[in-house]
């Protein structure tokens, strides 16, 4: 199993930047506020949730309940440049399921964080005894498609208008999956 109190882990990125990762807390929310005040117009049409408003961000660390929701931040110094979260279900027909989605900052992007957020989720998600990842994905967004790809993870479809933006045009979503050692039968009614 994992400690995900005691979970921190320092990384050089490939431009010599030093990071530090580890699981968001409460008191995190004005430094993920900033983080993604900070997302342009254009990206923001494609996130799930409306980021850049404060009560959202408020309810996210107001309500941490990593047996549900794990948000990995990244930081350079106080600073937080990426978030990957890891979504699962304790319960029901999906409890072996996790949904993993990852946002890097600008000025972050092809120094390999991407991919390094991915890895340490599936990390995580083998310490959880998850099997299967699986990642939505704008169709048209190639560098994500390509690090969850270089993870491990296989495009399984594109369904064309799954999503829509923020000005209720159609999105192509691409989902993308990756299977993790799957649990002995008889470990599947001792959780």
């Amino acid at each position: 199993m994992i400690d995900l109190n005691a979970y921190k882990r320092e990384y050089r990125l490939r431009d010599g930047t030093k990071v530090l990762l580890r699981p968001m807390v409460k008191e995190d929310e004005e430094a993920l506020f900033e983080f993604f005040k900070g997302v342009p117009d254009e990206e923001a049409r494609y996130l799930r949730d409306d980021v850049r408003n404060r009560s959202v961000i408020k309810k996210w660390a107001e309500e941490l309940d990593y047996s549900r929701t794990l948000p990995l931040l990244a930081f350079k110094n106080s600073d937080i440049i990426a978030d990957a979260t890891l979504f699962r279900r304790r319960f029901g027909w999906k409890w072996h399921l996790g949904n993993v989605r990852i946002f890097v900052h600008k000025d972050y992007r092809k120094v390999g964080l991407g991919s390094l957020m991915i890895r340490e989720t599936v990390d995580i998600a083998m310490k959880l005894k998850l099997e299967k990842l699986l990642a939505e994905i704008p169709a048209n967004n190639i560098p994500a498609i390509n690090a969850f790809r270089s993870c491990g993870f296989g495009r399984v479809a594109v369904i064309p208008g799954l999503a829509r933006d923020r000005e209720n045009h159609p999105i192509d979503i691409a989902i993308m999956t990756r299977d993790i050692e799957p649990l002995h039968e008889d470990e599947y009614y001792h959780l």
